[in-house]
């Protein structure tokens, strides 16, 4: 691989809280995978995959725990997901949900890969590592399948069965209970991990979603991802690369620049010859999605601030004045008052 493949903290976060919890120290663990506790303190920053692989596979290591990723996954709500999470809860279908898992996992991280079989009588989610070299690791696929189970009986509130779990990695020597966790018979040495249900599972309505939302919700995945590129394009490679950075509330050219192994002057030059720049890259992201959640959701504006890179409201309150020349909650005013002129509301 090229480029080293990034996931969200969330997931290394999961696995220091557990250990929290089981008052079993973590530093050394951090430090072995190539992770620093600041690396964890924002759930949205991307850090390196490999290493969360490898945090994973030593902390069942230390805890002694075979299971250990069956159940880590198995705790994990899906509303602490941030927006993909979002919008599988707000899919119409659980097939709805894991088409959107796989359109918009990009948002989460480069890390896994995700294929959907439809066809006869089952549906099969298949999912695996992209680096060739990171596949087979146990706990991290044992993880990802329980994952999936649950948040499948969480959107439809009911204990779903799957017909049966795959995974590329061998039978474990030990004893572990499958069966407890995903409900379900286990097969091994597959080509891809995967989980699969049957077709009519997967056409169970998922409680509680609201298609407005979901609208909103695509829409804002679509603008942070950008058009899918027909070949090699600067430009969607640099709005990828900000949504890593802008994760973190900050986001430099210079990092940029160098992920895509050029220096800062000649990443503008080439973004100028396509009539773009970085930082108009940047705000174009963040004022539209901004403005996505004013006019359409009654989002609060920390919940805004943080769908759209901020730690806290007042920078993107100056943001946005600079953007509009109006607040935030002026334009959703504004924008509401238009709505009742024109009979929409």
């Amino acid at each position: 691989m090229n480029r080293a493949l990034k996931i969200h903290a969330r997931l290394p976060g999961k696995i220091v809280d557990d250990l929290k919890r089981q008052h079993i120290p973590f530093d050394g663990l951090l430090k072995d995978a190539g992770l620093r506790r600041a690396d964890l303190q924002d759930p949205d920053s991307r850090v390196n995959y490999a290493a969360v692989l490898t945090l994973m596979e030593r902390a069942a290591a230390l805890l002694g725990e075979s299971s250990f990723g069956l159940r880590l996954g198995a705790a994990q709500n899906l509303s602490d997901g941030g927006i993909l999470g979002f919008v599988m809860l707000n899919s119409a279908t659980l097939l709805d949900a894991v088409k959107n898992l796989q359109r918009y996992f990009l948002i989460v991280g480069d890390g896994e890969e995700f294929e959907l079989e439809q066809g006869g009588p089952h549906v099969k989610l298949r999912f695996r590592e992209r680096d060739p070299a990171l596949r087979g690791l146990r706990q991290n696929s044992e993880y990802a399948a329980a994952f999936i189970v649950r948040a499948c009986r969480d959107m439809t509130r009911k204990r779903l069965l799957p017909v049966r779990a795959e995974f590329m990695h061998p039978r474990p020597n030990a004893r572990i209970d499958y069966e407890a966790h995903l409900g379900c018979a286990v097969r091994f040495r597959a080509d891809w991990d995967a989980v699969v249900f049957a077709a009519e599972t997967m056409r169970l309505p998922i409680i509680g979603a609201n298609d407005k939302l979901l609208k909103v919700l695509t829409i804002a995945c679509r603008k942070i991802l950008g058009p899918a590129p027909k070949k090699q394009d600067i430009v969607h490679d640099v709005r990828s690369l900000i949504i890593e950075e802008l994760a973190r509330g900050a986001v430099h050219i210079d990092a940029v620049a160098s992920k895509l192994s050029m220096s800062s002057k000649t990443l503008e030059r080439r973004l100028s010859e396509r009539d773009e720049s970085f930082s108009a890259l940047g705000d174009a992201i963040r004022q539209d999605l901004a403005k996505q959640y004013l006019s359409e959701t009654d989002f609060r504006l920390e919940q805004i601030a943080y769908l759209t890179g901020y730690s806290e409201p007042a920078p993107l309150v100056r943001a946005f004045r600079r953007w509009t020349g109006m607040t935030p909650i002026g334009f959703r005013s504004a924008h509401r008052k238009s709505l009742s002129a024109s009979g929409s509301l």
